[in-house]
């Protein structure tokens, strides 16, 4: 496992916090299930790697 920067590692505390509180339910339809995979490290790479690679694709 990688080694993270203090600064990563609060704003990834923020952002769990953020989504456990509910922060972002309001965004979606109610028909869309609360259920989603726990905030890790691995699971912003892999988010991070599809946005690039979505980005390339619209170019």
């Amino acid at each position: 496992m990688r080694e993270q920067s203090p600064g990563i590692a609060v704003a990834t505390a923020e952002l769990e916090a953020t989504v456990h509180a509910g922060g972002f339910w309001r965004l979606v339809p109610e028909s869309v299930p609360r259920v989603y995979d726990p905030v890790t490290y691995e699971l912003l790479e892999r988010v991070l790697h599809g946005l690039k690679r979505l980005e390339r694709e619209t170019e």
